[in-house]
């Protein structure tokens, strides 16, 4: 997947993981603005922290999608 996406072909990328290509831009998203919030912030701005329930959440739909896809009524989510 991380090949096809350097070649910008996102649809094999998508076909090789699509739970990783779909939480790839969450994974992102909660690192850089967890790791580099003072790139966010201004002077006398409150600091706005991301709900803590995201975290679980994304280890959810992992593991939600691991028991699916090795179901037989689910076989399309198998690589």
């Amino acid at each position: 997947m991380f090949f096809s996406l350097l070649k910008l072909d996102f649809v094999n990328a998508f076909s090789y993981n699509p739970l990783l290509f779909t939480l790839l831009p969450f994974f992102l998203t909660y690192y850089i603005y967890s790791n580099y919030t003072y790139l966010f912030q201004m002077e006398n701005r409150i600091k706005k922290n991301i709900p803590t329930f995201v975290v679980p959440m994304l280890l959810v739909i992992t593991i939600l999608y691991g028991v699916l896809r090795n179901l037989p009524m689910f076989s399309f989510l198998a690589p």
